[in-house]
């Protein structure tokens, strides 16, 4: 009896030793992991220009202004160059690869990775507007695995902008994606400005680059200026939009400085480098150990006025001198 009592305390013995090793070795092989290997962070990008890359260089560079420098973070970095069905794929690649975070670029490219993970921490940048998107469904408290900073502009202060350059403005152009849920509800808080600012809002829609010339050409009699909203496809085909409406004398209000730089006229817009690194104090404080959930949806607090001089010139226009002096003047050039 004494010796099967001494045998069941051995063994149970032996259990507890090798649970403790086990644990032990877990402890270590933790230790070893975040000491050795590289946090895996996979950017999903619809597509190259100004704006995108700019957000992404922000990021970028705030998360190594917050430690998490070149030796210590894996960055993936994939581009889809328009083809949303490519964003799919690369978001499911990324959750194979099981990154650590994700950052999505553009409103496509967050559309895909929420749908291919629920686990790994989402950030999404230059998202106009993430309720419409069907991102998340409060902003102010995320509650999923995604959150980000969008880059929605203030519709009324450019159509006020506009019509204060271009003296007795009625007609707005207004360029725009159909297929872009982000570009239509900037289409439509322009509509319900309208009544408001004594404007008429000329719809210019467009469903692919190929076809921006000519529906811009075939309403550029009927309007003033023409406004261009936080859009991809409308930012990639900036150049075809300029040199049309140039060739009428036809001023641009474009939301952001690539915009301007580009051939635009001026904006109250957003600084997508600023964006950007908002989005990577974000993805910082996710890496240390804050929950998501307590991340909401950010914002740039204060819009940019940014006006061309060369385009201010080419037009013959004269602003007040009180508007020039808060402006940050830029070239084409």
């Amino acid at each position: 009896m004494v010796g099967k009592n001494l045998s069941k305390k051995l063994v149970s013995l032996g259990l507890i030793l090798t649970l403790s090793l086990g644990l032990f070795s877990g402890c270590k092989n933790q230790e070893s992991k975040s000491e050795d290997q590289k946090i895996k962070i996979g950017i999903s990008q619809i597509v190259e220009h100004d704006a995108l890359d700019m957000a992404r260089e922000g990021f970028l560079k705030e998360l190594s202004n917050r430690g998490y420098t070149k030796d210590k973070i894996d960055v993936d970095l994939q581009i889809a160059q328009g083809d949303m069905a490519l964003t799919s794929t690369i978001a499911n690649n990324f959750v194979s690869d099981k990154k650590d975070l994700i950052l999505a670029i553009s409103t496509p490219s967050a559309q895909s990775v929420k749908n291919a993970t629920k686990d790994i921490p989402i950030l999404f940048t230059a998202v106009t507007d993430p309720i419409s998107s069907n991102l998340l469904k409060n902003s102010n408290e995320p509650e999923e695995n995604i959150t980000g900073t969008t880059d929605m502009v203030d519709i009324k202060k450019n159509l006020i902008l506009g019509k204060t350059l271009i003296k007795d403005s009625k007609n707005v152009g207004f360029v725009y994606n159909t297929s872009e849920v982000n570009t239509k509800k900037q289409l439509d808080m322009a509509l319900e400005l309208s009544k408001e600012l004594d404007l008429n809002i000329i719809k210019i829609p467009i469903t692919n680059t190929s076809e921006v010339q000519m529906a811009v050409s075939s309403k550029i009699d009927e309007v003033d200026f023409i406004f261009l909203p936080s859009d991809n496809m409308v930012a990639s085909s900036l150049p075809i939009i300029a040199k049309t409406a140039s060739k009428k004398n036809i001023a641009l209000i474009g939301c952001d400085e690539p915009m301007i730089k580009k051939g635009a006229l001026a904006c109250f817009g957003i600084d997508y480098f600023e964006l950007g690194k908002q989005t990577g104090t974000m993805a910082a404080d996710i890496l240390d150990g804050k929950e998501i959930s307590k991340l909401p949806v950010a914002s740039l607090d204060k819009p940019t006025l940014i006006i061309n001089e060369d385009v201010l010139k080419e037009l013959n226009l004269s602003p007040e001198k009180e508007l020039l002096d808060q402006a940050k003047l830029i070239s084409s050039k």
